[in-house]
């Protein structure tokens, strides 16, 4: 008996243990759940977006794309999809439905794969918040406990609120109101029954059952679905019918481009660094950027126009490859001809075959017909002209407009005629010609300082033969042959009825391509509040992610000209200084740096003004220059400016022969139109989280202190100046006084600067800027040894822009490529559709400005009654007399060679 109770009394201790165990491990297992106690608490992952200032959505990140929708906002039709697909019973059971789980057992077992889901709906929501996917017992106990938990706290409405935003429906999509949007570009309230059962037939298995990659599978869920939302009175049977009958289309998925790539990304890094990477990708952030999309595109276009124009001028590079066979030939064409109809289609139509059609397509017996057009037409010719005559395009070939003008496409080459000078190129099934002057660049490519002189190129059977693969830009889409035939055809085949059939035969025009291996970059600020309005960090960001305005370190050359010029007016030069352009060689700062400096074109000017020294952009007087002032004085100056550079301690300063990023430089040249202030780079407005929170933005320029002060700015002394004295600077500098880290330079000084800014681009080595976009501009060409990099920074009144051109490998561009001919281009191209959105208003005159007539070449004042002459700007009180100092100094020494040469005014006037 004693053993009997013993035996009871531990069975009962055993099993009180393990119920206190269960009971225990329900305990902790439900401390760990997720802690949802009000819809307040849902704030599922949504995307983060980036925007430039004029709202364009220049980037939309994320880790799961989502747009959270009111269930009120949600169509009945929709919700009922998804009871049909998933749980019918939604509304009757407590969390867990013991009979929908048998029944989808059984429906399983018949059907012999997954068709029902015995989980509720309720179920799926507490698997979608719990943060593992573990097939674990521990896993379905928190399932249920979560379940539980969920239908203590929510009504059903709400429990199906956060089951159809949160639910992933395929394509990276969450929520239906993504899903929809991203499936058929429509609005909730716009789904019909057929695509809401489509929908709602992906829960099972996205991927699987998904219309792009299994479309027939995804035919048959979907059938599965609506006969469900009929048999569950969810719609009529008429509704059940055209359901069935109905075709979808749906929206072509493609990958977003980043728009802005290299701003874009430059301001993605510099948020997920300030808020976390994590944060930011899921807690809907909105960043607002200083970015002007509308100028954005039309920078990016002149950089890469302009940067192709100076690859073409190294020569041709030859074919991308090259096809072996008329078969292989014929293949190529029909895949691009196919390729490029898919890529003009915006949807495609899923049937009820299961089947996807889409927008723009043919049919093989289509694609036949428009391939054997050519031979079929070229029969009919007579025997003598065949050889003569190309056949053209048919004019009701449907596929000619889908070929944009200006847009670049590969292309095949069927035949070259040197009597022609014409090459005869295939775009999918379209008869392309391009004629001598879209080839006749195309000589040996060539590279260096050394001059090379190339012939335009006339023998097209030099550089190509049939079945190349080429890159060409399409000029026009519809000219008579005779009109890209060269006139020595014609010379020697005079016949009238031959002239007439080649003006029947109708081409697309076009020019060889090529994708150039040169860079480019641009960066356009907003002079009074160092807002980015545009930055452009190179050719093509899908090729180069790396950031050349930003991080790119790159000699200035001449464009480093005006911060000494400008140091030279502080320290008592005048624009009619004159400054000594002769032979005769300076030490630098430490005798072992000793080097000959140079100009451009190896000869001398003699005495010249301080205005044109700096618009010709003469070496050896900016060289004399800064021997006068010292290097420290420089040093401290470009300090003063905030720009961050690696300046060298020696004369080789003189000439930009150090590194600088295009931004700091344009940075720089800011302050002479803004009155002499420093601007801050400036990239953010914003930055918001999906709460409305605001963040502190991350600062753009570190050459700033944090805190930067706003000094209160007295009228400047204007100094006595006794007759016939030259002024220079004296102890205490007057245009020093008053100074601070925003106002670095003497206002009137900025003004004069400017001034003589204006000067290069109307007179000196930019002049073709001043032509194309009128006289209130300014700005300094840059050129570096060896022609390695090619700069132009200039600006408005309102806008500071720097352009630059070069190879990421220091190689040369090419003889000739000075920053006159291969970055001023690019900034005048931008500036002419910046310049109508922003202005260019005349730049504003402080007091203390005296404006003289005098003889530009010499300097000297013109006498009273003169009317001809040039309106030079001083400081009042530093105007010159008749004794205008010449500065000659005399200290010599010889050795060494320059790091920069540059008078880009050389090369254009050849």
């Amino acid at each position: 008996m004693k053993r009997l109770v013993k035996t009871l009394a531990v069975l009962a201790i055993m099993c009180l243990f393990g119920v206190f165990s269960v009971v225990g491990l329900f305990f902790y297992i439900s401390m760990d759940l997720p802690q949802i106690n009000s819809l307040k608490d849902y704030n599922p992952p949504m995307n983060s977006r980036i925007y430039s200032k004029d709202g364009e959505v220049l980037l939309d990140i994320g880790t799961e794309t989502r747009e959270v929708v009111a269930f009120d906002k949600i169509p009945k039709r929709v919700v009922g999809a998804f009871l049909a697909a998933e749980d019918d019973n939604f509304y009757n059971h407590e969390g867990i439905d013991y009979y929908g789980i048998l029944r989808a057992f059984i429906v399983n077992m018949k059907e012999g794969r997954l068709v029902q889901g015995g989980s509720t709906i309720t179920q799926q929501v507490a698997k979608s918040f719990l943060l593992t996917k573990e097939r674990t017992i521990s896993r379905k106990v928190k399932d249920l406990l979560l379940a539980r938990k969920i239908e203590q706290k929510f009504s059903k409405d709400e429990i199906l609120f956060l089951y159809l935003n949160q639910v992933y429906l395929g394509g990276g999509y969450y929520g239906v109101k993504a899903a929809f949007k991203g499936y058929f570009d429509k609005d909730l309230n716009q789904a019909t029954p057929a695509e809401a059962a489509l929908v709602a037939g992906l829960l099972v298995a996205p991927g699987r059952y998904s219309p792009y990659v299994n479309p027939q599978y995804a035919k048959v869920r979907q059938s599965y679905v609506l006969k469900r939302m009929f048999e569950t009175k969810k719609i009529t049977e008429e509704e059940y019918q055209a359901a069935l009958k109905e075709d979808i289309k749906m929206r072509i998925r493609r990958t977003n481009d980043v728009k802005g790539g290299h701003f874009t990304d430059w301001i993605r890094q510099e948020v997920m660094r300030s808020v976390g990477t994590e944060e930011f990708l899921t807690n809907g952030f909105k960043v607002v950027t200083t970015l002007d999309w509308s100028l954005q595109a039309k920078a990016e276009k002149a950089v890469r126009d302009r940067v192709k124009e100076l690859d073409k001028r190294q020569g041709f590079k030859g074919p991308i490859k090259q096809l072996a066979s008329d078969e292989e030939i014929k293949a190529f064409l029909v895949d691009q001809r196919k390729s490029i109809l898919r890529e003009q289609s915006s949807f495609f139509t899923y049937t009820t075959e299961g089947k996807n059609i889409f927008e723009f397509h043919e049919d093989d017996d289509s694609l036949e017909k428009t391939f054997s057009y050519y031979e079929e037409e070229k029969e009919k010719l007579n025997e003598r002209f065949k050889n003569l005559v190309e056949i053209g395009n048919s004019q009701n070939d449907p596929f000619l407009k889908f070929l944009q003008l200006d847009k670049t496409y590969q292309g095949v080459v069927l035949a070259v005629d040197d009597l022609k000078r014409t090459i005869l190129v295939e775009i999918a099934g379209t008869k392309v010609i391009i004629p001598e002057s879209g080839f006749d660049w195309a000589h040996e490519r060539k590279f260096g300082e050394e001059p090379h002189w190339f012939q335009p190129q006339k023998t097209p059977s030099k550089i190509l033969k049939r079945g190349a693969v080429v890159l060409v830009n399409i000029v026009d889409k519809s000219v008579p042959f005779d009109q890209l035939i060269h006139a020595d055809f014609f010379k020697k085949y005079k016949d009238s009825s031959l002239r007439a059939l080649l003006t029947k035969q109708k081409f697309i025009r076009a020019s060889l391509d090529q994708d150039p291996e040169v860079e480019g970059a641009l960066i356009a600020l907003n002079t009074h509040t160092g807002e980015i309005v545009t930055l452009v960090g190179g050719v093509d960001f899908k090729k180069s992610q790396f950031n050349r305005v930003i991080q790119s370190s790159r000699q200035p050359g001449s464009a480093f000209k005006p911060f000494i010029y400008a140091a030279g007016l502080e320290n008592g030069y005048t624009p009619s200084s004159i400054l000594m352009d002769s032979p005769q060689a300076l030490g630098g700062v430490d005798d072992s740096l000793s080097w000959k400096p140079r100009n451009y074109d190896g000869e001398f000017k003699g005495p010249m003004t301080f205005r044109s020294a700096l618009e010709v952009s003469r070496n050896i007087p900016t060289v004399r220059l800064v021997q006068d002032l010292g290097v420290n004085k420089i040093h401290e100056f470009v300090n003063r400016f905030h720009i961050q550079a690696q300046i060298p301690k020696d004369m080789s300063l003189s000439l930009g022969s150090f590194g600088i990023s295009l931004a700091e430089l344009t940075k720089g040249y800011a302050v002479f139109p803004n009155g002499g202030k420093a601007v801050r780079l400036r990239h953010i407005t914003s930055i918001k989280d999906r709460t409305g929170k605001s963040y502190p933005i991350p600062p753009a320029d570190a050459a700033w202190p944090p805190e930067v002060e706003k000094p209160k700015l007295e009228p400047l002394p204007t100094p006595e100046v006794a007759e016939g004295e030259t002024p220079m600077a004296p102890q205490g500098n007057p245009f020093q006084q008053n100074l601070s880290s925003v106002q670095v330079y003497d206002p009137r000084l900025a003004y004069v600067m400017t001034n003589l800014l204006r000067g290069v681009a109307i007179y000196g080595t930019a002049a073709s800027a001043g032509k194309a976009l009128g006289h209130n501009i300014g700005g300094k060409t840059g050129t570096t040894n060896n022609y390695v990099d090619a700069l132009f920074v200039g600006f408005s009144e309102t806008l500071a822009v720097g352009a630059w051109a070069g190879f990421d490998d220091n190689r040369p561009l090419g003889y000739g490529e000075t920053g006159t001919r291969a970055a001023l281009p690019i900034w005048i191209d931008y500036m002419s559709s910046a310049i109508p959105k922003y202005g260019s208003p005349d730049f504003p005159v402080p007091d203390g400005i005296t404006n003289m007539l005098v003889n530009k070449q010499t300097g000297k004042l013109l006498p009273p009654g003169a009317t001809e002459g040039f309106l030079e700007s001083f400081v009042t009180g530093f105007d010159p007399n008749s004794d205008t100092q010449v500065f000659d100094p005399s200290s010599q020494s010889t050795g060494g060679k320059p790091s920069s040469i540059d008078d880009e005014g050389f090369w254009e006037n050849q």
